[in-house]
C-alpha cells in the first residue's frame, strides 16, 4: 500500500464517521455542530495536534540564516500550546481544525504529484478544498457554526448530506485500496 493510500484510506475513514453520523443520526450530529465550536478539550487536543505538527515541519525545514533559530523551537511549540489554551479559548475548536486542515495538503499534494495515475488529480483536488476550507475557518471560526447549522437543519437536509458525503467517501476508499 502507497503512502498517498494511507493518507486517502485515512481522510476517508475520518469523513465516513462524520458524514455516517449525519446520515445516521441527524439528532447527534446536530448536538454535535453545536457543541464543537467552544468545546475545551475538542480545541486543545485539536490545537496540540496541529502545534506540534506544524513545529515539526519547521524543525526540518532549511531556514538558511535562520538556522540558528530552530533549537528555541522545542521551548517555543509548548509555550505556544500553552498559550493558545489560554488566549485562544474562544472558537478554539473550529480554529484548530481550520489549522489542520491547512497542514494536510501539503503531504497529499506532494504524494500525488509523485503518483502515476490521472486519478491522483482527485486527491490534489481534495487537498485544495481541504485548504481553502481550513483557512475560511482559521480565519472566521464562526462560519463553522452558520454552515453546521444549515447541514443540520432538518434531519432531512442532514441525511441527504451524510449519504451524498458517504458516497465520496466510498469513493475514496475505493480509490485508495484499487488505484493508490
Amino acid at each position: 500500500m502507497s503512502e498517498l493510500a494511507i493518507w486517502t484510506l485515512g481522510l476517508a475513514v475520518v469523513m465516513l464517521v462524520l458524514h455516517g453520523t449525519c446520515a445516521f443520526s441527524p439528532e447527534s450530529a446536530k448536538r454535535l455542530v453545536a457543541a464543537f465550536p467552544r468545546h475545551k478539550w475538542a480545541g486543545r487536543v485539536l490545537a496540540t495536534g496541529a502545534l506540534l505538527w506544524a513545529a515539526w515541519l519547521v524543525r526540518d525545514l532549511p531556514l538558511g540564516r535562520f538556522e540558528y533559530l530552530k533549537q528555541w523551537l522545542y521551548v517555543v511549540a509548548p509555550v505556544t500550546i500553552g498559550l493558545s489554551f489560554v488566549y485562544m479559548e474562544e472558537l478554539l475548536a473550529p480554529r484548530a481544525l481550520g489549522g489542520l486542515m491547512l497542514l494536510c495538503p501539503a503531504p497529499i499534494l506532494t504524494l500525488a504529484r509523485l503518483h502515476d495515475s490521472p486519478l491522483s488529480l482527485v486527491m490534489s483536488l481534495v487537498a485544495y478544498v481541504l485548504a481553502v476550507k481550513g483557512m475560511a475557518l482559521l480565519l472566521s471560526p464562526y462560519l463553522f457554526r452558520k454552515v453546521g447549522a444549515r447541514v443540520v437543519a432538518t434531519p432531512a437536509t442532514c441525511r441527504v448530506m451524510g449519504f451524498a458525503g458517504m458516497t465520496f467517501d466510498l469513493f475514496l476508499v475505493v480509490l485508495a485500496l484499487a488505484i493508490y
